[in-house]
């Protein structure tokens, strides 16, 4: 999906549901409007982690007023590891300084994800809606 002019779109990493009805995790590539993502926004958090913080597989959480949201996250220094794939057979995605990566993975197993050596700083968005489903 590509909607807008270049200057306007902003090219992103989608952890998400896939088709099987287990619903593992998948990452796909996806270009959205940047004023489309302004307009969603419920929310912005600025988070520094410490190297090596750790979250088994969980789900993209639905928010308490909003319902389904995606979480938007935007890398600058630093970086993170997410996992996705079939239980037992998880492959490994590092996302450092100038990614963004959004999750919408809110059903099946979820992610999981590893802060890197250098720690994190990032900005996490939180949107009204599932990323995809717009």
């Amino acid at each position: 999906m590509k909607i807008g002019n270049e200057m306007d779109a902003l090219t992103l990493r989608v952890v998400c549901c896939g088709d099987s009805p287990e619903k593992y995790t998948q990452i796909v590539d996806l270009t959205v409007d940047r004023a489309e993502i302004d307009q969603r926004v419920i929310d912005t958090v600025e988070q520094n982690l410490d190297a090596g913080l750790t979250r088994d597989l969980h789900n993209a959480a639905h928010h308490d007023q909003h319902g389904p949201v995606t979480y938007l996250q935007e890398v600058h220094e630093g970086g993170f590891f997410v996992t996705v794939g079939q239980p037992g057979q998880l492959q490994e995605t590092f996302f450092g300084p100038g990614d963004w990566v959004a999750f919408t993975d809110d059903e099946g197993p979820g992610h999981g994800s590893r802060v890197g050596p250098d720690g994190v700083r990032r900005t996490m968005r939180i949107l009204k809606g599932l990323l995809g489903q717009w």
